[in-house]
């Protein structure tokens, strides 16, 4: 699945800073990061951490904030949320490796080779079911054995339920919550298609850890080989 599309809505800084002043949901997502943070470290210190589609970077700083040690990839499509990310994470020095590229080709990114975990963040929505397959296919091959992938992103509820949930969200997140804010070119994936798309890319051993409304926590463990 080509992805062309997709990188050109945020081709230019301008795009990129006005989406991130109408971000309507990232207060209500600070809970979900902090459950992914401290889970992927639960049993050791991730190593390596790689943030695909990272736009601002501020799914990476957390886990950086809370891993003194850590090394990040910063991956993203977008030159224009490169220069936000790079005033973000400026204090992580060289902790941190930006690379612009496309999230469907994470596996030719070389420095995200043998990562820990490879975190995401309201970028698997922009895939169709096979395209979705591929990105988690991708991680599973950046990933070292019992490397982590986590996914933090929204779903497309059965019925009525997409236009109630979208109805109540601005009590809860803001007025700009639920109203889009960029092109999407797919219908978002259910909640049984992120399963399957975590298991046929290899991640059988995965759950969904969080929800609120469309917007789901999924994390997956690569087999221990």
């Amino acid at each position: 699945m080509s992805n062309e599309r997709v990188i050109e809505s945020w081709s230019s800084s301008e795009y990129a800073r006005s989406w991130q002043q109408a971000d309507g949901l990232s207060g209500m997502l600070q809970f979900p990061w902090e459950i992914a943070t401290i889970l992927i470290g639960r049993e050791a210190s991730p190593e390596l951490v790689v943030d695909v589609g990272s736009g601002p970077g501020t799914f990476l700083e957390r886990v950086l904030q809370a891993y003194p040690d850590s090394r990040g990839v910063w991956v993203d499509a977008s030159p224009g949320m490169r220069e936000q990310a790079e005033e973000r994470l400026a204090r992580f020095g060289g902790r941190v490796e930006f690379v612009v590229a496309d999230a469907a080709k994470l596996a030719d990114v070389e420095v995200a080779h043998g990562a820990d975990v490879v975190l995401n963040s309201r970028v698997a929505h922009h895939f169709d079911q096979d395209g979705l397959t591929a990105f988690y296919s991708g991680a599973a091959t950046v990933l070292r054995s019992g490397g982590w992938l986590v996914t933090l992103d929204h779903i497309l509820p059965p019925g009525d339920w997409d236009r109630r949930y979208r109805d109540i969200l601005p009590n809860f997140a803001g007025s700009n919550a639920g109203k889009p804010t960029h092109p999407h070119y797919f219908p978002f994936p259910t909640l049984e298609g992120q399963f399957a798309a975590f298991e046929a890319a290899g991640f059988e051993d995965r759950d969904l850890a969080w929800r609120a409304f469309y917007t789901c926590l999924f994390v997956g463990r690569k087999t221990r080989g």
